[in-house]
Order: C-alpha cells, then structure tokens, then sequence
C-alpha cells in the first residue's frame, strides 16, 4: 500500500512541475544514443558496359558472326518494310485528296449549271419579249434532266426486281 500511496503522492506534484524545464546539459552520455543509426552501404552500381548484364552483373554471351549477320538482316527488312509501308499510305493520301478535289469541282459545277439555269428561267419569266432561243435551250436542259431522271428511275426498278428461276427444286 505504500507504493500506491507514493505513486498517488507524484502524480500529485506533477501538474504543479508543468510549467519547469529540467536542466540538460550538453554533457550527458544520453546524447550518443539519439545520434542518427548510419545509412547501409549501397549496393555497387554495375558500369555502362552494354556487355555486361543489368540484372545479373555479369557478362553477356556474346553473339556469334552468324546471328549478328541474321539481326542485320531482320533489322534491314524491318526498315524497308517501314519505308515501303509509308511512300504507300502517302500514295493514298495523294490519291483520296484528289478524289475529293474532283468530287467538289464535279459539285460546283452542278450548282453552277442549276443557278445558270434558274436565272434563265427567271429572265425569261421577267421579260416582256421572249427570245426564242433562249427558250428553246431553257427548255431542251429541262428537257434532258427529266429524260435523267428516268432513265435512272428504271435501272434501279430493274435492279429491284430479280428474274425468276426456270426450275425450283426442293
């Protein structure tokens, strides 16, 4: 009971010591044992030699003349291929920039032959004194548009309609 009383008694006396700072002196032998545990060696690095393997450290097999002559080869192959590969897909390229160049001519001049054919059509209908060759060209163009348009509608009905079999078998 007494060691309970004496531990009762300390932590009595500890909140009034709060506000004191025990003296340490530079001296003490306590200092050696807080200093910094020293960093492990490194391992060694192994050199830059491409001969000498990262993993291992040790050195390479080196190849014979045969399989050195062989990654030449493959590598040369390789790279025509790249090369051939490439001057191809820019062939193309050239090739589908042209199609579109065409494509949006041959669709400009559509358009431009529809307005040209419009403000015929609208000088003719605007005018007191018709001329008969400018109606007659206004309406051989209607004239050649419609024959289109159904010379185009019957080949797709053709197409639509497939022939008939001669024979059926089951």
């Amino acid at each position: 009971m007494a060691a309970l009383e004496e531990w009762t008694d300390d932590s009595d006396s500890e909140p009034e010591q709060m506000g004191e700072i025990p003296d340490v002196s530079e001296d003490d032998e306590d200092d050696e044992v807080l200093e910094k545990p020293k960093e492990p060696p490194k391992p060694e690095k192994p050199p830059d030699d491409p001969n000498i393997s990262k993993k291992t450290g040790r050195p390479k097999k080196k190849l014979s003349q045969k399989q050195l002559d062989a990654l030449a080869k493959g590598r040369a192959n390789r790279d025509a291929g790249r090369a051939q590969r490439k001057t191809i897909k820019e062939e193309n390229e050239v090739v589908k920039k042209k199609r579109r160049e065409q494509a949006i001519v041959k669709k400009a001049v559509r358009i431009k032959k529809r307005e040209v054919m419009e403000e015929a059509a609208l000088e003719l209908s605007s005018e007191g004194s018709e001329d008969e060759l400018e109606i007659k060209q206004v309406k051989r163009a209607v004239a050649k548009k419609r024959a289109k348009k159904k010379v185009a509608a019957k080949k797709t009905e053709q197409v639509s309609t497939p022939a008939q079999p001669a024979f059926v078998f089951y």
